[in-house]
This record gives C-alpha cells, structure tokens and sequence, in this order.
C-alpha cells in the first residue's frame, strides 16, 4: 500500500510539473522527459496495484488527484499504455522529421519508411484505446498530461487512422 501511495504522490507532483509548463515549454524535449518519467511511475502504481481489491483501491485515492480518473483498478494500466503510446508515436515523429529537415542520406528512406510506421502503429494503438476509454476519460487523461496539442485531441484521433 505505501508503495502505491508514494507512486500516486510521485504522479501528482508529475502531472503538476506538467501542467506547470508554459504553452512553449509543451511538445518540448521538458514535456517529453516529464511523460517518461510518469510512464516509469505508472509502471510501479501497475505493479502494486493487483495487491489491492477495487475497495482499497479507492481508498487510498480518495481526495487524490487522480481518484476522478482512475475509476477502477484497471484504468491504471490502460493509461501506461496510453503513455507508452504517446511516447513512440511523439518520438518516432520527431526522429522522422529530424530525417527530414537535417539528415536525409543514402540510408534515409528506409530509416524513414520504418520510423513513419512506427508513429502510425502508436497513434492507431492510441486510437483504440482511446475510442475503447470514451471521450470523457480521454480528455481527462489528455488535461492530466498536458497533451494540449492538436494531434493528441479527441476529434483529431477519432478522424486518422
């Protein structure tokens, strides 16, 4: 239970780092590093939170701020993957941007061709889970992690792929 607790602390002083960032600051390399290290604290609150009935669960959320959105135990894990998601799609895009502006050679076409798929892969695995989530859950998840951008919105998600 206290590891729970300390990894429920550690993801609200994360979110509030988060949504701490100026508007220039978000879709940065700062925003980036701050969702991996919530992917790692969720990684821990997922591990410990099978110890724990749906009762438990809740009480140790109470008055968090994560109690509106973790509903159930479960949600835990759909929103590490939701982040894992996130991540890959974010960093393959920007690595096949990167190709793009700075460092097309020979070699670059199927580096590019193979981190392109990459980025559809996670944003069509987001997209799953997220129509699977509903609207209002993702939005919650979306507000907790400052993915305020355009491509990670609902009607955006809903309308690729």
């Amino acid at each position: 239970m206290a590891s729970l607790q300390r990894a429920l602390v550690n993801l609200e002083m994360l979110s509030d780092d988060i949504n701490a960032l100026s508007s220039d600051e978000l879709n940065t390399v700062t925003h980036i590093h701050l969702l991996h290290s919530v992917l790692e604290e969720l990684k821990n609150a997922e591990a410990t939170v099978v110890f724990e009935t749906e009762a438990s669960f809740h009480k140790i959320l109470q008055g968090s701020l994560f109690d509106p959105i973790f509903e159930r135990k479960r949600m835990v894990g759909v929103y590490t993957k939701l982040v894992g998601y996130v991540i890959t799609a974010w960093e393959a895009s920007n690595k096949a941007n990167a190709i793009l502006v700075d460092n097309f050679d020979a070699s670059a076409d199927k580096r590019l061709e193979l981190l392109q798929v990459k980025a559809i892969r996670a944003k069509s695995q987001l997209k799953t889970v997220a129509t699977a989530m509903g609207q209002n859950d993702y939005e919650k998840f979306t507000q907790a992690l400052g993915l305020i951008a355009q491509e990670w919105q609902w009607d955006t998600l809903r309308a690729r792929f």
